[in-house]
Parts: structure tokens; C-alpha cells; sequence
């Protein structure tokens, strides 16, 4: 096999070299050194000398990716600038290179020049430019900006664990720095410097026509889907129908992909099969075709690889060669990785090359199993029409899954379980979309009138597509999370499967069983080892509150949901990837401290996320607009809700109960007194596990802590969730006295506009003894108690 595929071993061994790069840091010379020696001194006595040469060649092939990944590296990652971030300029010249737009406008740039302190100076490198909301200039890629008072920062990384690591995505991307521009007036244009670039002159423009012509005779939803399907434009795709795909399991089709551009190679070949050409100069030009699309498309993992296989199997037949569809596969991997070899790490690639590989591999191995059942089917017409039209779409299906099921269960934490039979009408109905989308797209630029007619004909098509994939995304058990997938997991699935291949191969069935069962063992060893603790995640939800209690028991309480606004919410941006990462989709008890967004904001859309047992809340007066939102959607829920005052508790399990110390059942009736609010009213929350104890105080303030101290010692605490996110109106010296905290954790946003925490309350808790942990420096703070020991968990690590 390997004759027929050489390059199948270069692919692995140049893929080898990016991953020693990507794993280690040191010296390229060293490594170059190295490779040159040690195949000569062992490999000569391993192997026989024959086959030395090409032991020295694929090590010489390893090295070839190691320096290209480190050359790369050193292009994009290491620019001198970067060693001073955050770095403020007078001005920064930058010129854009690609733009998105969604809650604001983004664009991709590459850095030109900077002057700071009125000294120039020359730059390189990539950068993400974020540009004020509502900022409406018309703007494409190749002009040159120039940016007054810039400031280049390190973009973010995760500040709660589970988080997206944007910063780790961006490094991937090969960008290192970003620019957040807040005034339109910073933003000065400079003419264009893309004059003699393809991308800027021909496929932006023709891009920019083509997404016209759709939104000319299209409406929304439908101009937005189809332009994501025929341009790979997703920015006009809404929120709602992306979460219906993915969770459908044919978010594929939404991706310029393999099947599009096999479509795409398909009608080419179509209208060039009217020309009187020779089928050589047929093939050369569907391969330039192939490629201008490519480019049209934006050049993205799936569509170049898919477009090299189409380019390799053309040119295959004008060479009157016989190929091999994975040394098509794996030679287009290696020129890709050649090109760009971050690109390897990117789930675009991975997923594009492994669903050709499994459907290559699997579906050979499927079919013997798949024609036995047929054979049962006498009637011969029935059985051929099945075997067309059925069996072998659905094998196709079930080839791909198998393969990037692991993938997507790793990423996404998601198994559809409708995807094998949704894919059998989906994928049809997608490539009819396509076919009639380019016919669309050339009558655009013809009539208006019969562009109008077959826009007409596409909007049902649309609809009727996504109508299904949304009715499919409902059904009860249509998909399945799965919130840990690591590679033990996929080692035990993958032997599993080839348990299931080569069950009648002895020694493979003895190989794969082992691996199995060796796999399942360390991977409940790892699940279920370690002392179990009590755990408080002090989440970083920005200007709000958020903490989540997890007892040795394993029971979870969460206090407060964080804030919501219009670009975006809490919910999804901090708790559900700390529920993900700790692998929960339940809260047992849900603590709102008191009505105010910034407390309850994420509550909407966790409860359409996890599963919640029970609400509790403090008693408030009708007409408070987020509470009486929030009783509503519990009473529509059939959620168990109740209202706490102080001296109740709430018991947890076994070893944890919760005691309500604020508010006083007759403090109601002030809180619509002037000078009263909410803050007052808050939930004060004291946590007893075992002899450790946990003060949650919300938003309460002065007023609310002088009553407070009426409980004497029982306020005596080892943590404490600081008042009001650290306001000068709480966290008073006698409150903390009697306190005496250990650890005091301030749930507090980064640059907020109250200037919170308040430099007099930090004073006061280091007074106290207590050390002081803030989400806006320390992002989220993850504490764990076991046998009476308080230590932070260094989650980032």
C-alpha cells in the first residue's frame, strides 16, 4: 500500500516535525543537529541497511516540518513588538485583510508601521482590529487604515475554566495582538494597498456582486443561508438556526466543503461537457475553475483540500495515471501543511481530512455487513433500488460519522443521534440548493425577472431545509452531550470499532480487546480517582455576581447567574463552560440573591441549558420587572421555586446545609422607601460544610451588615463573597471583624464604570487577614476544601 501512497508517510512524518515544534521550544539547531545524527547511529543497527536511505529521508522529512512550523513561529508569533504588549502608539498604520460582521465589525490586519513617543518605526505581523459598535464606514480589504491613540493588547484568554481560549485560538491563527478601536473618530483612511493582489482586486469585488444579486431577490433568513452555502459567507446565519445544525448533526452542509465543491466540480463538468473540447483541455479547465472558486470561497481548510483532491484526480486522467484516492487525500494535506502548517491544528482541518479518510476506509468496510441484509430482499428491482438510493447514502453517512464523531464529541461535547438518516434527505436537498443556487447567481447578472422567479423557487427550498433540520433538532433524544471526551476516550472508541472490523481476526480481536479494556479501566480510574472536596467557583462573569458550590457528595449549588445585555449573556460565556468542564448539565439549587440583572441575567438561558431542581429567592413586591419575568418562566416550567427569609435553611446533603441570614421578613415593605433598594433586600447566604463555612453576602450593604451583626459569631467564616462587588457602601470594618475571613473573593468586571472594588474595602479586607482574590485581576477564583485545608486550584494551568 505504501508504494502506492508515498505520500501518506510524508504527510505523517512532516505532520510529526509541526507537532515536536508545537510542543517543545527549543533551539532549531539543535533539532537539525540532532535528526542528522541519530538515524545514522541507530537506526543503522535497527534496521537493515537497505532500508536506510529511507529512514534518513523521512527523518529529514520530520525536520523539513519541524523548521517550517518554527520559521512560521518565528514570522507571525515573535515579532519584537510583541514583548511589549500592552503598547499604546500615536498612531498605528495597518492595512485590513479580511472583515466579519456580527454584534460589531472585525477585521483581520496586518500591521504596517507605528509611531509612539514621535519615533517610527517599522512593524510585521498579523492583528485582530475591533471596531466601535454601530461603526457603518464602508470598509473592504486592501485599504490602509490609519489608527489615532492605538492601543495593542495580548488578546484575552479564558477567565473561567472551560472557557474558550480565544487567545490560544488566535496564536493558532497566527495573530498575536489585538485593537480595540472605541471612537469612530481614532479611524483615518490612507488610500488602498492591495493593488496587486487577486484577492483584493478580483475575488473581494466578485464576492461582494454575488452576495448583491442574493440579497436583491432574496430575503432573510433565506439570503443569508444561501450565501454561507455558495460563498461561505456565515456572518448573515442567526444564532437559533447554527444551534439547530449543529445540534442536527449536519452543521457540515453550512461549511464550504468536500460536498459542495463536488457539486460545484459536477456542474462544471456539466456545462463544459456542451463545448466541443478535448476531454484533456475539459479537465484543465474545471481544474482553473476549481481553483477560482476556491479562492471565491475564501480558502478555507475544507474547500482547498477538497479542491487539490479534485485538481489531483483531473490531472491523473490527463495523465492516463491510476491514482489512489488517499494519496490524493494525503498529498493535499502535504502541500496544505507545507503552505500553512498551523493549519493542523485547526478544527476545520481535522475535521475535513478525517470525514474523507473514514468514508474512504469505512465504507469498504461496511458494505460485505450491508449486502448481507439486502440479500435477504427477494425481489431483485427492490433490492437494487434500496442499494442506490438508500443503503449507499446511508453508508456514506455512517462512514463519516464514525470517523469525526470523536471530533465533534471532543470540541462540541455534542452526538447527534438523527444525523445518520437526517444526512439521507439533507444532503440531497443541499445539492439541489447549490445546482439551482449558481443558476440563480448567473441569471443575477442576466434577467431580473427569471432571477426572481428561481429566487422564489430557492426561498421554499430554503425554508422547507431549515424547517426540517429544526423539527429534527426538537425531537426528544436528538442529541445527546457528552461533557468528557479526551483521548483515552477516543482510544477505547476507536478499538472498540476495529474489535468490531476484525472480530474474526483472531490476533486483532486479542489486540483491540486489550486496548479496550485497558483504555475503559484508566479512564475510570482518572474519572473516578482523587479524595473528593468542596469546590467554589468564584466565576468571572464580568460586572455582576456568579459562584458555584460542588460538594463531596456531588451535589452543585449555584449563587446567582451573572449579567445579560443584547451582546450576549453569563450564561453562555462563563457558566455553562465551567459546568461543561466540571462535566454537569445540573444544578440541584439555584440561589438568586436578589432581582437585579447583574445577579439573574444569565438565569433565561441556563435553565434552557441544565437541568434545575430547585429556585430559591428573597421575597420581593410585584413590579420589580426581572423578578416577576423570571417567577413567570418558572411557574411555565413546573420548576420548584421558593422564597427565603432569614432564619430558614436549606439543606444540601448530609454534611452541607445553607442558612439564610438576610433578609428580615418585615424589611419588605422598605424596599420601595426612598433611600431603599434591592441591595438591602439581597440573600445573605451562610454556607456550613462539615466545621468550614462560607459567607455569600450579595449585594449588601451597609444598612443591611448592621443588622447582620445581630448574629454574632455565627458570622465567623473562612471565605467570604464580598459585599457589592466591593463598593465603598459595604464590607465595613466591624462586619469584617467579625468575620475574620480567610480568603475574601470580589466579583468584580475589568474597567467597570463604577469604579469598583473600592480601594478603601480592598484596605479594610487585608486589614481583616483575609487574602483577596478579584475576578477582574485573577479571573475566576477556584477554591477547594478537603480535610479542613483551603488552597486555590491553579486552573489555567
Amino acid at each position: 500500500m505504501l508504494a502506492k501512497t508515498p505520500f501518506l508517510l510524508l504527510c505523517l512524518c512532516f505532520s510529526l516535525g509541526i507537532l515536536v515544534s508545537a510542543s517543545i521550544d527549543i533551539a532549531p539547531g539543535s533539532v537539525a543537529l540532532g535528526f542528522a545524527l541519530l538515524p545514522l547511529a541507530a537506526l543503522a543497527y535497527a534496521f537493515r541497511r537497505q532500508h536506510l536511505p529511507v529512514f534518513l529521508l523521512l527523518s529529514l522529512v520530520i525536520l523539513m516540518g519541524f523548521l517550517r512550523h518554527e520559521y512560521w513561529k518565528q514570522a507571525h508569533l515573535r515579532q519584537p513588538h510583541q514583548h511589549f504588549l500592552p503598547l499604546r502608539s500615536d498612531t498605528l498604520t495597518v492595512m485590513l485583510h479580511s472583515l466579519e460582521k456580527r454584534s460589531r465589525l472585525r477585521a483581520e490586519a496586518e500591521l504596517r508601521e507605528i509611531v509612539r513617543n514621535g519615533r517610527r518605526a517599522l512593524l510585521a505581523g498579523r492583528i485582530v482590529l475591533d471596531f466601535p459598535y454601530r461603526y457603518d464606514e464602508s470598509l473592504e480589504p486592501g485599504q490602509i487604515l490609519i489608527i489615532t491613540d492605538a492601543m495593542l493588547e495580548l488578546p484575552p484568554g479564558p477567565r473561567n475554566p472551560g472557557q474558550f481560549d480565544y487567545r490560544r485560538y488566535l496564536e493558532g491563527q497566527g495573530i498575536a495582538a489585538v485593537c480595540r478601536v472605541s471612537d469612530p473618530r481614532q479611524i483615518g483612511m490612507a488610500g488602498h494597498g492591495g493593488n496587486f493582489s487577486p484577492e483584493y482586486r478580483l475575488f473581494y469585488p466578485l464576492r461582494r456582486k454575488l452576495q448583491q444579486i442574493i440579497h436583491r431577490h432574496l430575503p432573510e433568513p433565506g439570503a443569508g443561508f444561501l450565501q454561507a452555502l455558495l460563498l461561505g459567507v456565515r456572518s448573515g446565519l442567526s444564532p437559533g438556526t447554527r444551534e439547530d445544525f449543529q445540534h442536527a448533526g449536519v452543521m457540515h452542509v453550512l461549511a464550504i466543503s468536500g460536498l459542495h465543491v463536488g457539486f460545484v466540480a459536477v456542474i462544471f463538468h456539466l456545462l463544459l461537457s456542451f463545448l466541443p473540447l478535448y476531454f484533456k483541455t475539459r479537465n484543465w479547465l474545471i481544474m482553473v475553475l476549481l481553483l477560482g472558486y476556491m479562492f471565491l470561497t475564501g480558502a478555507t481548510p475544507p474547500v482547498v483540500r477538497a479542491t487539490l483532491m479534485g485538481c489531483f484526480y483531473f490531472l491523473a486522467i490527463n495523465l492516463e495515471r491510476r491514482g489512489s484516492v488517499y494519496n490524493y487525500l494525503f498529498a493535499a494535506g502535504f502541500l496544505i501543511l507545507l503552505c500553512q502548517p498551523q493549519q493542523l491544528f485547526w478544527v476545520g482541518f481535522q475535521f475535513s481530512f478525517t470525514a474523507v479518510l473514514s468514508i474512504v476506509y469505512f465504507y469498504r468496510k461496511l458494505q460485505p455487513p450491508a449486502a448481507a441484509v439486502l440479500r435477504r430482499i427477494r425481489k431483485a428491482p427492490l433490492r437494487w433500488r434500496l442499494e442506490k438510493w438508500l443503503m449507499a447514502p446511508f453508508l456514506v453517512s455512517l462512514a463519516a460519522q464514525i470517523g469525526t464523531l470523536p471530533l465533534a464529541v471532543h470540541y462540541f461535547q455534542l452526538f447527534s443521534l438523527v444525523a445518520f438518516f437526517l444526512n439521507l434527505i439533507v444532503i440531497p436537498l443541499v445539492g439541489v440548493i447549490v445546482s439551482a443556487g449558481f443558476l440563480f447567481l448567473l441569471l443575477g447578472t442576466l434577467s431580473n425577472v427569471l432571477a426572481g422567479i428561481l429566487a422564489a423557487f430557492l426561498d421554499l427550498l430554503i425554508r422547507l431545509l431549515v424547517l426540517l433540520v429544526q423539527q429534527a433538532a426538537a425531537l426528544p433524544f436528538a442529541y445527546l452531550h457528552i461533557l468528557h471526551f479526551g483521548w483515552m476516550e477516543m482510544a477505547v472508541y476507536f478499538s472498540l470499532i476495529f474489535l468490531l472490523l476484525y472480530w474474526r481476526r483472531r490476533p486483532l480481536r486479542t489486540v483491540f480487546s486489550v486496548i479496550s479494556l485497558v483504555g475503559m479501566m484508566l479512564a475510570a480510574a482518572l474519572q473516578w480517582g482523587g479524595d473528593p472536596a468542596l469546590d467554589l467557583i468564584v466565576i468571572d462573569v464580568g460586572q455582576g455576581d456568579s459562584a458555584l458550590l460542588t460538594t463531596p457528595r456531588g451535589k452543585s449549588v449555584l449563587i446567582d447567574t451573572g449579567p445579560a445585555s443584547r451582546y450576549g449573556n453569563a450564561a453562555d460565556a462563563a457558566i455553562i463552560p465551567v459546568l461543561r468542564r466540571l462535566g454537569r448539565r445540573k444544578i440541584d439549587y439555584l440561589f438568586i440573591s436578589h432581582p437585579h440583572l447583574d445577579h439573574l441575567g444569565g438565569t433565561f438561558r441556563l435553565l434552557r441549558y441544565a437541568a434545575v431542581d430547585s429556585v430559591f429567592l428573597p421575597p420581593t413586591p410585584p413590579g420589580f420587572h426581572w423578578n416577576d419575568t423570571l417567577l413567570q418562566v418558572l411557574q411555565e416550567r413546573q420548576i420548584p421555586h421558593r422564597l427565603l427569609n432569614a432564619g430558614e435553611r436549606v439543606i444540601i446533603d448530609g454534611e452541607t446545609r445553607i442558612y439564610v441570614l438576610n433578609p428580615l421578613p418585615a424589611g419588605l415593605d422598605s424596599i420601595a422607601a426612598p433611600g431603599h433598594d434591592l441591595n438591602n433586600h439581597s440573600l445573605v447566604l451562610l454556607c456550613k460544610h462539615r466545621d468550614q463555612t462560607i459567607l455569600f453576602t450579595g449585594d449588601a450593604e451597609t444598612e443591611a451588615e448592621h443588622l447582620l451583626l445581630g448574629w454574632g459569631d455565627i458570622l465567623r467564616s473562612e471565605v467570604l463573597k464580598v459585599g457589592h462587588h466591593g463598593s465603598i457602601t459595604s464590607s465595613g470594618s466591624e462586619f469584617l471583624a467579625r468575620i475574620r475571613p480567610r480568603y475574601a473573593t470580589v466579583s468584580v468586571g475589568k474597567k467597570n464604570r463604577f469604579k469598583h472594588p473600592s480601594p478603601q474595602v480592598i484596605r479594610r479586607l487585608q486589614q481583616s487577614g483575609a487574602r483577596v482574590l478579584r475576578t477582574d485581576r485573577d479571573a475566576a477564583v477556584w477554591l477547594r476544601c478537603r480535610d479542613g485545608r483551603w488552597e486555590q486550584v491553579q486552573w489555567k494551568h
